[in-house]
């Protein structure tokens, strides 16, 4: 019985470097996950966790927390880079560009009222193979105090979002560009 409960409570197989878990993958720095086509090379000095080692947020099921980076090994307090895949899908009639808008149009409505924060954007970024939306926020009185959310909309109409904190601006931007090491094999 008791190798039953640990057989079902280890879903994922840890290596000294890969870590596999339903369709996602972690090889070194390398991000993989088959179900939304998608690989991330992350930096080097980041530290990860994939679905199944991360607490549920969702209750619904919606939206699925995939991708947690911290830049320690210890994977300690808030990570730096979490990817969210949402699966809602949206209208066939709407752009990529609208329904990244919107999305972070509901991200900016979060923060509008909050006192010395400051919003800009959102703006297009190209990157090699998909084009994404990024909405920056800065906040003074929390730490840390500069973020990014960073919309991704799929093929599929359903769209992964990706948030972004640091501790100074260039360390956002330099996190931000990272994000030129993502990959979507269907477009």
């Amino acid at each position: 019985m008791k190798s039953c409960r640990l057989i079902l409570a280890l879903p994922c197989l840890f290596a000294t470097s890969l870590i596999v878990c339903a369709g996602q993958t972690v090889d070194g720095h390398i991000f993989r996950s088959e179900k939304l086509g998608l690989t991330y090379a992350f930096p080097e000095s980041f530290s990860a966790k994939v679905e199944s080692e991360l607490p549920m947020h969702d209750s619904t099921g919606r939206e699925h927390m995939i991708l947690a980076l911290w830049n320690s090994p210890e994977r300690n307090g808030s990570p730096r880079i979490t990817f969210l895949y949402d699966t809602k899908v949206r209208s066939a009639d709407l752009s990529s560009a609208e329904i990244a808008n919107r999305y972070l149009a509901a991200v900016r409505q979060l923060w509008v009222n909050v006192r010395g924060v400051k919003i800009l954007g959102p703006q297009k970024i190209s990157l090699p193979g998909c084009d994404v939306w990024k909405l920056d926020l800065f906040q003074p009185d929390q730490l840390p105090h500069y973020n990014a959310a960073v919309v991704v909309p799929l093929a599929d109409r359903r769209l992964l979002a990706i948030e972004i904190n640091a501790p100074s601006q260039t360390e956002l931007d330099a996190e931000v560009d990272s994000l030129r090491g993502l990959r979507l094999d269907r477009k």
